[in-house]
């Protein structure tokens, strides 16, 4: 038989409520950060979408030279750099400037960009898409020269 103390004891609730509070604040918090974190996420990827539109449109009016992909590449660069919202900065790597077709007269520019974008919350973990810390997130434009 348990002795009068340990029924006491056990009967006690006094520390549930800072227990059912550590549990519910520990949800409440990765839900909130969660969301931040994934409207972050959609920003830089509608930010990429609109470096890479300006790359593509830049390319298409540029005099068709050996600066060409050089100087789209910066454009896109700027372009997203400038609006990146605590993300790190793109590099030329990123970003693929295609002539179509490649050989001849080409009929339109297309402008590939690939990011590595960092989460902040294990969202990405907690729903199966890939690594823990880092995704890549992709934009591509293509624009036709005028004739």
């Amino acid at each position: 038989m348990l002795g009068l103390r340990t029924r006491r004891f056990l009967r006690k609730d006094d520390g549930s409520v800072i227990v059912e509070t550590a549990l519910m604040i520990t949800i409440l918090l990765l839900l909130t950060f969660g969301i931040v974190d994934m409207g972050r996420s959609l920003f830089v990827a509608n930010t990429l979408i609109l470096a890479a539109r300006d790359g593509a449109r830049t390319a298409v009016v540029h005099p068709v030279d050996a600066n060409l992909i050089t100087d789209t590449q910066n454009v896109v660069m700027g372009r997203f750099n400038a609006y990146r919202f605590g993300s790190p900065a793109m590099i030329a790597a990123n970003v693929t400037v295609t002539r179509v077709p490649n050989t001849g007269t080409p009929t339109s520019i297309q402008v590939s960009v690939a990011y590595p974008f960092n989460w902040i919350t294990p969202v990405p973990k907690l729903l199966h898409w890939g690594s823990m810390t880092t995704s890549t997130l992709h934009a591509q434009a293509e624009y036709k020269y005028e004739q």
